[in-house]
């Protein structure tokens, strides 16, 4: 059971995107996770909407996407100071800003986790055939050639410099990165939704997200004990049973034990 963990939570982080608000009821509690609280659910209860035992955080009004009353920490009685931010006052944009980086890189590495295994670039000469094959990602590390790894490393800071600037110590709200649709933005698939349905993708955003940040952890963890890969961990761990043989030539050899 411990080897299929990762991967429920993996198909997990995008399942919520795709539900379809037409089949979903007026009164449903997803629909309402999705929707912007209104002045009167925000204001009138005290009480937390992820811990209704716990009283709402004064911080927390609700108006953020997907700000549902859980800081069991505390960490929005302590907003970041003016220097760290940028700006007037003390404002949760730094947190939310952490928040939104971190849930974005964990949903791409959710994904970069497993698809070495479906795809990999091939090997030369110069590097070793197999350097891209390494389906266990701690191992990969020191098989990519390291002009690979400084060629991410380079990458990742030049998005960082330019989101310090334009967020971070900028006027731009927390995860603006000049994509999406609006004037002067990068749209390439023409997005154009109203407020409401704006609102509700920025929910989706951050409820992957945060899902994603935990699905990776266990996916890193569960790699680093059994040494291997996911999808090498699924197919044993859905054996088939003995005298069962997977049908030959359907490519779907590599994915269980040997044998089946």
């Amino acid at each position: 059971m411990m080897k299929v963990v990762a991967a429920v939570a993996l198909l997990a982080v995008c399942a919520n995107a795709f539900v379809p608000q037409g089949v979903l009821k007026r009164d449903s509690p997803l629909r309402k996770s999705l929707t912007r609280p209104s002045m009167a659910e925000m204001g009138e209860s005290d009480r937390s909407l992820a811990l209704p035992m716990d009283k709402r955080p004064p911080n927390l009004d609700g108006s953020l996407p997907g700000d549902f009353g859980f800081d069991p920490v505390g960490f929005s009685n302590n907003l970041p100071r003016t220097w760290l931010i940028g700006g007037d006052e003390r404002s949760l944009k730094w947190y939310r800003e952490a928040e939104l980086v971190h849930s974005r890189v964990a949903m791409l590495a959710a994904l970069g986790w497993i698809f070495p295994e479906i795809w990999h670039l091939p090997g030369n000469a110069a590097v070793g055939v197999d350097a891209f094959a390494e389906t266990n990602p701690w191992k990969a590390l020191t098989t990519v050639p390291k002009e690979g790894l400084w060629q991410i490393a380079g990458t990742v800071s030049a998005i960082e410099f330019f989101r310090l600037r334009r967020v971070v110590r900028g006027e731009k709200e927390a995860g603006d990165l000049g994509l999406g649709q609006g004037e002067g933005r990068w749209n390439p698939f023409g997005f154009a939704f109203d407020e409401d349905e704006y609102y509700r993708m920025q929910v989706r955003e951050i409820k992957n997200g945060r899902l994603a940040m935990i699905a990776i952890i266990g996916m890193m963890l569960q790699a680093a004990v059994t040494g291997e890969g996911l999808l090498e961990q699924i197919g044993e761990g859905f054996g088939l049973g003995p005298g069962y043989r997977l049908p030959a030539g359907t490519g779907l050899q590599k994915f269980f034990p040997e044998g089946l």
